[in-house]
C-alpha cells in the first residue's frame, strides 16, 4: 500500500559559518528518526576543526556535481579523500575525533552530513571508519532512471558496508514524465535536489522535504518535464530517548554525564590540526 504524505516542507540555505551554507533537517523538528540530522552542505573552506563523537554514526556523502573533493580524518589513523560520488562513514560508537574539510580552500564542495542514532545497547560500539570511492557505491541503471545505493539495498545491489542502526539511503536521478516506486520501512521521506516531480498530488523541488506516514509499504515518486534528481531515506525509528550534547548523543543523562567525562580525560583520542 502507496504511503500518503503528511509533511511538505519548502527550504532554503543558510549561511552557518563563514565559508559554509546548508539546509538542515532533524529529528527534533521533522520525523525522520533514527536519521538524526540530515544536511545538505556547500563549504568552499575548513571550518570545524578536529572535533569528538559519540553515540552515533556519521555518514559524509560528497554529491557527484561537487567542484571538490573533502579530506576525512579522525584519531583511529584514517585519512581518506571523499571524491565527488564517494562517501565516508564514520562509526563514532564509543568515542572518537575526526575532522573533515574541502581539499582545496576556495574550490566548493557539495554534499550531506548525515547522523544516524543508534539503540542504547550500541551507543559505545567500538568506533571505526567505512569508505567507499564513487566507483565503489552500488547503482542500478535502467533507461528510466539510476540509483545510488548509499547504504541499504535497492533492487539486485546492496551497499557494501553495514551500520549497527538498519538504514536504507539512496540517491536517485529519474528520467523526465516517468514513475519510481520504492518499497519503505515505517518511517520514509524524499528530499528534492534538482528538477522537479512529485509524490501523492505534492510537488518536489530543491530543497523540498516530504514526510510519509507510518501506514503502507510503498513511496511512489512521478518527475516533472525535466526530470528530477532526489535523495530517498527510510527506515524503523528507534522509538528510544535521545539526550543530545553537541556532537554526543546519549540514551540517559546519566551516559551522557559519563560520556562527556571520557571526553575530558582524554578517551576519544586526539586529533591535532591539519597542517597539509
Amino acid at each position: 500500500m502507496n504511503k500518503n504524505v503528511i509533511n511538505q516542507s519548502v527550504l532554503s540555505f543558510t549561511p552557518d559559518f563563514p565559508g559554509l551554507k546548508g539546509v538542515t533537517i532533524s529529528a527534533r523538528q521533522f520525523p525522520i528518526e533514527p536519521f538524526l540530522v540530515f544536511t545538505e552542505f556547500r563549504m568552499d573552506q575548513p571550518v570545524f576543526g578536529p572535533h569528538p563523537h559519540a553515540g552515533i554514526s556519521v555518514m559524509t556523502y560528497m554529491l557527484p556535481d561537487s567542484l571538490g573533493s573533502f579530506i576525512n580524518r579522525d584519531s583511529l589513523g584514517d585519512f581518506s579523500t571523499i571524491e565527488p560520488g564517494g562517501l565516508h562513514i564514520t562509526q563514532a560508537g564509543s568515542g572518537v575525533h575526526h575532522d573533515e574539510f574541502p581539499k582545496t580552500s576556495g574550490l566548493e564542495t557539495h554534499g550531506f552530513q548525515i547522523w544516524i542514532n543508534h539503540t542504547e545497547k550500541n551507543r559505545w560500539v567500538p568506533p571505526k571508519s567505512m569508505h567507499a570511492t564513487a566507483d565503489e557505491i552500488p547503482e542500478v541503471k535502467t533507461a528510466f532512471y539510476k540509483v545510488r545505493v548509499l547504504h541499504g539495498s535497492f533492487g539486485h545491489q546492496k551497499a557494501p558496508h553495514t551500520l549497527v542502526t538498519s538504514v536504507t539511503l539512496l540517491h536517485v536521478f529519474l528520467q523526465p514524465q516517468h514513475t519510481i516506486e520504492f518499497p519503505t520501512a515505517s518511517m520514509a521521506f524524499v528530499y528534492g535536489l534538482n528538477g522537479q516531480g512529485s509524490s501523492n498530488g505534492y510537488s518536489i523541488s530543491g530543497q523540498t522535504l516530504l514526510n510519509y506516514d507510518t501506514i503502507g509499504d510503498r513511496v511512489v515518486i512521478e518527475a516533472g518535464a525535466d526530470g528530477m534528481e532526489f535523495m530517498l531515506g527510510t527506515g524503523i525509528p528507534l522509538n528510544e530517548p535521545i539526550v543530545y550534547g553537541g556532537p554526543f548523543v546519549m540514551t540517559t543523562q546519566q551516559q551522557m554525564t559519563s560520556t562527556q567525562a571520557r571526553y575530558t580525560e582524554g578517551s576519544m583520542g586526539t586529533l591535532s590540526y591539519y597542517k597539509g
